[in-house]
């Protein structure tokens, strides 16, 4: 039986408990919070057996097979430290890291230990998401020219993403889903990034408007925290287009030929969607692999380094929703392309 332990208490980590009953062979064995009664309650309503109000004890006691860290963004560079140190292979929760220096000292060091570690980009593993990336791999519309990914939340005043504290802003929890899915779909090496940020009065981006330029696609981002979208998301070419719509947790794909003539459509229904990804770290596990080909150390750390540069590339104007505060449409570049797309398609 391969045994998940659980950093984290909230409702992302309770998503993961029923992923993992999905699996055969598998089993969340314990579940560990700063808090022991939000431990406890937690074990209680998701069929966990055994719960700690401390990570190291949960680690010591448990010595669990992986663990999966479903803290807020500012504290998941501390437990996978935390978890590399004990030697216990890592599934962390997106955004993976606030910057690029923690994300470095911490592959680095997963790698000194020989531990497996990953970030938790569930979207790529969705049979949807990985039959686009097939057909884009076939040359079933040519080579990509234009990409686009829209995205959104309605969130409310009180919504974490609003809280500077706890990692938030739009670029670390909505802006990473289009940024790690286009790359991962478009198959081609990331050269230049433009960006506009819009700031709000929380001190977080709110607002995101990316465009990447690969090789010979230019790729079109939009996120938002103030209106709820469906995450559509085209990948265009000269013999066709394919098209995903809530495509972070896609359960339809479809190909178009020049003609804008549905070819094929390709249906996954998504009941939970994070067992693919939790059978992916257990495969690599049993398999001694330290990462994951579907998403590897390079992959996060370019993901990052266009967080850095498109929310320091520029000056602030102002705050609030009034008065945007956009940062003024400014050149980053991204000074080491990545290699995305170019490892096998499993």
């Amino acid at each position: 039986m391969f045994r998940f332990g659980i950093m984290g208490a909230g409702g992302i980590a309770a998503k993961f408990c029923d992923a993992v009953r999905r699996l055969e062979g598998a089993e969340v064995a314990a579940v560990a919070s700063k808090s022991v009664e939000r431990a406890e309650r937690f074990a209680r309503e998701n069929g966990v057996v055994r719960f700690y109000g401390d990570y190291e004890e949960m680690l010591e006691r448990e010595r669990p097979d992986a663990v999966y860290v479903a803290t807020t963004n500012n504290f998941h560079f501390e437990n996978v430290m935390l978890c590399i140190r004990h030697g216990v292979p890592v599934l962390c929760e997106k955004s993976m890291f606030m910057t690029l220096a923690e994300a470095e000292e911490a592959f680095g060091f997963a790698r000194e230990r020989k531990v497996f570690l990953m970030e938790a980009m569930w979207s790529r593993f969705l049979p949807c998401v990985q039959k686009a990336r097939e057909w884009v791999a076939e040359g079933r519309i040519g080579t990509v020219q234009i990409a686009n990914y829209t995205g959104g939340i309605n969130a409310p005043a009180e919504h974490r993403i609003f809280k500077p504290e706890l990692g938030g802003g739009a670029m670390y929890d909505l802006t990473v889903y289009p940024i790690e899915i286009l790359t991962y779909l478009v198959n081609q090496p990331l050269v230049d990034v433009r960006a506009e940020i819009g700031w709000g009065s929380s001190g977080v981006d709110e607002d995101n408007s990316l465009l990447l330029k690969f090789e010979t696609c230019r790729g079109a981002v939009q996120t938002t925290t103030h209106a709820r979208i469906p995450s559509p998301c085209g990948l265009y070419g000269p013999k066709g287009y394919i098209r995903l719509e809530q495509t972070h947790r896609a359960s339809a794909v479809e190909l178009y030929d020049g003609e804008f003539r549905l070819v094929e459509r390709f249906e996954s229904e998504v009941e939970n969607g994070f067992e693919y990804e939790a059978a992916e770290v257990m495969r690599c596990v049993k398999m001694g692999e330290l990462e994951s080909a579907v998403m590897p150390h390079r992959d996060t750390l370019e993901c990052i380094r266009v967080f850095e540069k498109a929310l320091k590339g520029g000056e602030r104007r102002g705050e609030g929703r009034a008065a945007v505060g956009c940062a003024d449409m400014r050149y980053v570049n991204v000074t080491q392309p990545c290699e995305v797309g170019r490892q096998h398609i499993r």
